[in-house]
């Protein structure tokens, strides 16, 4: 009995609020417009106004001649005419909630550029939920506060007629129109047309429940054009054929789990770090398993990217207690080699394009930084290869320079000069030719375990990404003299993840399949690397600073040599105004000499009372200045990377 009582008087309870809020409505709607006009402007510096404000029906509220603009700028966006159904409960709150949307001629309006903008504002105060502890971010509070504003857009029919919206700013102007948008709280269609370059995507979706989405995204014209606004963000662009989309989610009150499943066709980005023309994936697909809490996030391992039929496992994890904590795991099982290679996005891999293989390949990544101990990083990168052989080289042919050929000379971005690697050029010194101590220093510095290892060495790479991960900034590379190569040889000087990326397949081939011995490489290397201000090889170094062959260098002459690979340009610094060596330098001598003893390349004995003394006799030394104050950082073992 004490339980149908209390049904009973809830049941009252809620029919005495909707019929105040029936007989009230018109003095509640008045109050939610002026509490968000309020709050706009308290928050955001934003006036909103409304010509008429009126009730259409019992249900229904009808707005014309709403403006919204912010404070001393440009009105931002006007709409003609709104036709609403509100939700007289949450009026009843004090909030504006929508059962049902109509907006009709709307045009907005954004300028960004320097003499003016009505922009301003979106740099204001973010009203993300936070945590409490310690400032940091609770990752769980801000998704689920997104979920749930996207929830209340899905709880909200609408449907939207000649919308125009205009952006300008010094780089570029924007000018999209949808003619039509309708969403009836399970179905979604429309068109967005990009006026500037009549370009048009359809767009089409279905909520099955609150739990799981559908939505497509789909050009009807055969040229694809990049989407609109992207470019903006840090010089980012993208294009598509078409882009299909489910998703859910769930959540236990500690975790959110978003689940998607993406399948794209003839997706396009391009970034002018990522690559200097756009990088294509002819097909992709991704589904995972993406796991949001407190402290940070987690890409399940479970979860799979496929690009066209090659399938890599993914994992990757951001926690930030009881430290910052970043972990990668990437796994492709193994995989017929050309379907790895036909997998390879366009735009990037260029000389690889057309290549045939035999065998399989497989490939693990695993990356974890801890960044409070950045020395504990881990980094483990393998590719293996079973029975794999190439059938037939793709653009390039990386085995050619075991025979003589044409090597272009850049300084930086510079072209310099053609130089030709081999015995017509007189400047040429083959590698049985060269002094032992000049390439035997040079690898003490540059690239110790050269003759060993097949082309990349993951302790290095190991240091340089906690060195500069410490000092936040790129103080310090991991190539090795075969990447400097191939580097050199075979690609651009682009400054791209693209360029890293198939500089590191090529060193894979040539030094795994043997496709250039080692000499040969050393030999290429010390024919080709920049030594000075046009000044390329063993031969033109040589005669630049001392006026000697290679060969007759001394001990001394060959650890300087190798001391300025990294900043060659920088010489001048390390000598006196008589062109002798600096004090300085003696610690670089001193480190180069014990590695030398240490491996067998030089007797004890003869390094007794070792002093450096280096004094140029060549043409650089007209070109040596005044002393300088400030002397450049030479890295101990440290190549030139970009």
């Amino acid at each position: 009995m004490k339980r149908m009582g209390a049904v009973r008087l809830v049941i009252l309870l809620v029919v005495v609020l909707f019929i105040v809020a029936l007989v009230c409505r018109n003095n509640l709607l008045q109050w939610a417009f002026k509490r968000e006009q309020a709050h706009l402007k308290s928050l955001y510096y934003l006036d909103l106004n409304a010509a008429e404000i009126k009730l259409a029906s019992w249900n229904r509220i009808q707005i014309s001649g709403i403006m919204v603009q912010p404070e001393g700028a440009d009105t931002l966006f006007v709409i003609k005419e709104v036709e609403i159904k509100p939700s007289f409960l949450r009026l009843l709150l004090g909030k504006i909630a929508f059962n049902e949307i109509k907006i009709d001629g709307a045009i907005v309006t954004a300028y960004n550029l320097p003499e003016h903008s009505n922009l301003m504002f979106l740099k204001g105060d973010s009203t993300v939920a936070k945590s409490t502890g310690g400032g940091k971010m609770n990752y769980y509070v801000r998704a689920v506060n997104l979920k749930d504003r996207f929830l209340r857009v899905l709880n909200t029919s609408f449907q939207i007629t000649d919308l125009h919206i205009n952006y300008r700013d010094t780089a570029f102007a924007e000018q999209i129109c949808v003619p039509e948008m309708v969403y009836d709280g399970h179905n979604l269609s429309g068109q967005l047309i990009n006026q500037l370059l009549d370009d048009t995507v359809a767009l089409n979706g279905a909520v099955t429940s609150q739990r799981e989405i559908h939505v497509n995204f789909e050009h009807k014209d055969r040229g694809l054009c990049y989407l609109p606004f992207l470019d903006a963000v840090h010089g980012f662009k993208c294009r598509f054929q078409s882009v299909t989309a489910d998703v859910k989610w769930s959540d236990n009150g500690d975790e959110l789990q978003i689940s998607p499943d993406v399948v794209v066709r003839n997706f396009q980005i391009n970034h002018w770090r990522l690559a200097k023309e756009d990088v294509v994936f002819v097909a992709a697909k991704f589904n995972g398993i993406l796991k949001i809490n407190e402290n940070g996030f987690e890409l399940d391992s479970s979860s799979i990217a496929t690009l066209n039929h090659a399938s890599f496992k993914i994992f990757t994890s951001y926690q930030t207690k009881p430290d910052t904590v970043f972990a990668l795991n990437i796994s492709m099982p193994e995989t017929a080699s050309d379907t790895f290679f036909n997998a390879l996005p366009g735009g990037m891999f260029n000389t690889l394009k057309g290549i045939s293989c035999s065998g399989t390949l497989a490939y693990e990544l695993q990356f974890k930084i801890n960044t409070s101990q950045p020395d504990s990083l881990i980094f483990e990168s393998q590719l293996k290869r079973k029975n794999f052989h190439i059938i037939h080289m793709g653009a390039e042919n990386y085995a050619r320079i075991n025979d003589p050929f044409v090597y272009d000379a850049f300084s930086g971005d510079q072209f310099i000069r053609h130089i030709m690697v081999g015995p017509e050029n007189p400047e040429f010194t083959a590698f049985s030719q060269i002094n032992p101590r000049l390439y035997q220093s040079i690898l003490q510095s540059e690239d110790p375990s050269f003759m060993q290892h097949r082309g990349f060495v993951a302790e290095s790479f190991r240091e340089s990404i906690a060195q500069n991960y410490k000092q936040h900034r790129f103080a310090r590379g991991g190539s090795t003299i075969s990447m400097q190569l191939v580097k050199n040889v075979f690609l651009n000087r682009n400054k791209t993840i693209s360029r890293k990326a198939e500089e590191a397949l090529i060193v894979y081939l040539v030094e795994n399949l043997g496709l250039v011995p080692k000499e040969r490489m050393m030999e290429v290397y010390l024919n080709v690397i920049e030594w000075g201000p046009n000044v390329y090889g063993a031969t033109e170094a040589a005669r630049f600073y001392f006026n000697k062959k290679p060969s007759d260098l001394s001990l001394q002459e060959c650890i300087f040599l190798a001391a300025i690979i990294p900043n060659p340009k920088y010489f001048r610094y390390q000598f006196d105004k008589q062109g002798e060596i600096k004090p300085y330098m003696a610690d670089f001598f001193k480190i180069i000499e014990g590695r030398l003893v240490l491996r067998g390349f030089l007797n004890p004995a003869d390094t007794v009372n070792f002093i450096p003394r280096v004094k140029l006799s060549g043409p650089a030394l007209q070109m040596v200045v005044p002393a300088d104050t400030t002397a450049p950082v030479i890295e101990e073992g440290v190549p030139d990377m970009e």
